[in-house]
């Protein structure tokens, strides 16, 4: 099986999301056309990549039948518009576009996914902003993580943590944690100093160590307890903004239970809130302004705070006053390029951002379909550090010349690991006397490499 080459991927909206996927779906070498019809976003795409940009509508099917839509292995609307992107991945697809993916931020859109896939042939549907918010209810399960993924329908966790003073794994070696501390987890990748490697047994960490560890969710609560880390259960968080995200993140943990107040400035937007979500607290008023009003009583009683205005600078400001409150656990939106993202690395804020959650998911299926059989097809993908760290989820399902040999037998290639193998329900922490199986999903880590089929992370 040979990958899949020249792959023609149509995308409509050069925005945020649509210049992401345009950026690394052309380093992947798909054949990439975008349409927009903003100028200068059209022609700051052409100078900066090499791809085919058009200037139009990318729902009229004159523009679709110039760029030959018809004939697209995949393509994409991720315009503002939803109405527009529906409209022009049912186009498509009618032309004979084998694979349509459409944006679709509406909430009474989004609930309808299902008949948009089925009855109009889309193959898949995503929602930045639900994305971003699930992002955020997995943060706030961990609150000394800075990233948390799932896989495997949740049945196994990524999470990225920063080791900080008065952590027991400071000074032992990865064999010795295994080991000594029976912590049955997985660190995979390890960045130290701006530098990323996958450690072996005789890594020690060291503080100041940014890790990415692997296992079963009810694995982490015990280990990090053995860490000799606080692990606090969530129940109350206040949320700054009424935004898209604010909403679907508050309708998330109130069905959890948590205790959610929302502060709003806008009286309309605050009223209209608190008549779609009863249950939950919102307050109209300045987010700085209700903080200083605050007691410390109350302050105390505050286990997270998420900043999810549509200004990234009042966002940083607002998280970097919740965290010299001492709030656990903080987290704040910004956009994927925003320059603030080198002020919240030096602080414990954890940032998510709507647009690289969005292509995650999509770039994970697309890379999906580069395959040229759809038989060890990638089931999720997460992208750090700019594309150099991937986590790689895939699905075994045909026989091949590496199942059923112990781990120890096989040669992966260097930047290469199996980071956790899920059978069923039961996700595995691999050694070496374990074995590959048909229907396993398996985690792959890969450090600079590109790998859109699973057979390639052995060597030849």
């Amino acid at each position: 099986m040979k990958e899949k080459k020249n792959v023609k991927v149509c995308i409509i909206g050069g925005g945020k999301i649509g210049g992401a996927l345009t950026s690394q779906l052309s380093e992947n070498g798909c054949e990439v056309t975008v349409v927009d019809q903003d100028l200068m976003i059209v022609n700051k795409i052409a100078n900066a990549l090499d791809v085919i940009t058009y200037q139009g509508n990318g729902a009229s099917y004159a523009i679709l039948n110039e760029i030959g839509a018809g004939s697209a292995d995949i393509f994409i609307s991720v315009t503002g518009s939803d109405e527009l992107n529906l409209l022009a991945c049912t186009t498509a697809h009618t032309m004979g576009a084998k694979h349509t993916i459409a944006r679709v931020r509406n909430v009474e859109y989004a609930l309808q996914s299902e008949f948009y896939t089925e009855s109009l042939g889309l193959s898949m549907t995503i929602n930045p902003e639900f994305a971003a918010a699930r992002e955020i209810q997995r943060l706030l399960h961990f609150p000394l993580a800075t990233r948390v993924e799932q896989f495997a329908k949740g049945r196994a966790e990524l999470v990225e943590m920063a080791v900080e003073s008065g952590n027991l794994m400071i000074g032992r070696t990865l064999f010795q944690i295994n080991k000594g501390m029976k912590i049955n987890l997985l660190i995979c990748a390890v960045v130290r100093g701006g530098r990323l490697e996958i450690p072996n047994g005789d890594f020690m960490i060291q503080e100041g160590d940014v890790l990415y560890i692997t296992g079963a969710p009810s694995a982490f609560e015990d280990g990090f307890k053995k860490m000799n880390l606080s692990v606090k259960p969530l129940n109350s968080v206040m949320i700054a903004g009424a935004s898209r995200v604010a909403t679907y993140l508050a309708q998330l943990l109130k069905r959890e239970g948590a205790n959610v107040t929302v502060i709003e400035k806008k009286r309309d937007v605050a009223t209209d809130l608190a008549g779609r979500i009863p249950g939950i607290s919102v307050m109209c008023s300045d987010a700085m302004e209700y903080f200083d009003s605050m007691s410390d009583a109350d302050i105390n009683h505050t286990d997270a705070m998420v900043a999810l205005t549509n200004n990234d600078e009042y966002n940083l400001v607002i998280s970097m006053y919740a965290e010299s409150k001492h709030i656990d656990k903080v987290i704040t939106k910004m956009n994927s390029q925003s320059t603030l993202r080198g002020l919240q690395k030096k602080t414990k804020i954890c940032s998510v951002s709507k647009e690289d959650a969005a292509t995650d998911l999509i770039a994970g299926y697309v890379r999906s379909l580069m395959a040229a059989e759809n038989n060890d097809a990638i089931e999720s993908l997460y992208s750090l550090m700019d594309g150099k760290l991937e986590f790689i989820e895939f699905k075994v399902r045909i026989n091949e010349p590496f199942l059923e040999k112990p781990l120890k037998q096989l040669e992966l290639k260097s930047g290469i690991l199996i980071a956790c193998i899920i059978r069923g329900r039961i996700p595995i922490i691999p050694r070496g006397d374990d074995v590959l199986k048909i229907g396993d999903s398996v985690l792959v880590v890969s450090v600079d490499k590109r790998i859109s089929r699973f057979p390639d992370i052995f060597r030849e």
